[in-house]
């Protein structure tokens, strides 16, 4: 086993991460960072091996498509490099969309029955004067939670060999750095906690983001992601799946609709959310049988409550 150099301590990284590398003689310098500033974590070093690493460092991986640049003049475009956290990002996408065999199933949401409990939560929670105040998404994060304990074959992993079927729902919540770049901070057996405690949760880990503040155990890992951007008018998309997990949630802007309710127009909100899943853990019966289930959570969304 080989010793941490003064070069490899200089390197901003996790102490699991710098042992993972010290057991198997990898240079730090040869991981490609995902941590926020920089930081190496597991997550990298288990991706680095998986690629067969050399002892030096690799060098930057070249797209085959043209530089945009080469059709451009100089003074017609600004070069914005990207950061170490952007790099691996882009590379973790990359690998994702060409190693997993995506597939989306959609399903339209009521979410009427929803929006009026969380309004008279609110009004609660303003009237105590605690500051607080309750999102839709805390309320899908807590019902992504109780579907994938009822349909646990979507809170999945894919070993190569095996399946890996978590015991916790550990959900992932997409957030923006300043700046650019992604991370995803994890809300940690979110069945065991209520909508509230999941909204103090979310709100006090998006803000650490922000600030760089996260350790690592805090957004390495999760069993499945949560990315929510119907709070930008969003529609509908299809998310990338987040490795190591097998599935993530795509979350469209609730809208106005017409519906017939007893042979009678009714208006009514409507969300579409979309499931991204890999084929080789989640076929597309579980995916629409978890889709079935969060439905109902939100539509009959009392039973979040208890």
């Amino acid at each position: 086993m080989s010793q941490t150099s003064p070069s490899q301590a200089r390197i901003p990284a996790s102490p699991l991460a710098r042992r993972l590398a010290r057991e198997n003689d990898l240079p730090l310098s040869a991981v490609t960072p995902t941590g926020p500033g920089g930081r190496v974590i597991k997550r990298d070093i288990e991706v680095t091996l998986s690629q067969g690493a050399q002892q030096s460092p690799a060098p930057a991986r070249q797209s085959a498509l043209p530089d945009p640049r080469l059709f451009f003049k100089d003074d017609e475009y600004e070069v914005e490099p990207l950061s170490p956290m952007m790099s691996a990002i882009a590379e973790r996408l990359q690998q994702s969309t060409q190693e997993m065999p995506h597939y989306q199933v959609s399903m339209d949401v009521t979410v009427d029955a929803a929006e009026i409990l969380r309004a008279k939560l609110n009004k609660t929670l303003a009237d105590q004067e605690l500051g607080e105040k309750l999102t839709l998404n805390d309320f899908i994060v807590r019902a992504t939670a109780l579907s994938l304990m009822d349909v646990p074959e979507i809170n999945t992993g894919f070993a190569g060999d095996a399946l890996i079927r978590f015991k916790n729902a550990d959900i992932s919540v997409a957030v923006a750095l300043p700046g650019g770049g992604l991370i995803t901070p994890i809300v940690k057996a979110a069945q065991t906690k209520s909508v509230r405690e999941i909204a103090l949760e979310i709100r006090d880990l998006a803000k650490r983001a922000a600030e760089m503040r996260l350790k690592p155990d805090e957004y390495e890992g999760g069993t499945f992601s949560v990315s929510n951007l119907g709070m930008f008018g969003v529609s509908e998309f299809n998310a990338i799946i987040n490795p190591p997990q097998a599935a993530i949630l795509a979350i469209g802007a609730g809208r106005p609709q017409v519906v017939l309710q007893d042979g009678k127009p009714v208006e009514t909100k409507i969300m579409r959310v979309t499931l991204s899943s890999d084929h080789r853990a989640i076929n597309g019966a579980q995916a629409a049988e978890f889709l079935g289930v969060f439905k109902t959570y939100l539509e009959q969304p009392m039973e979040l409550l208890f």
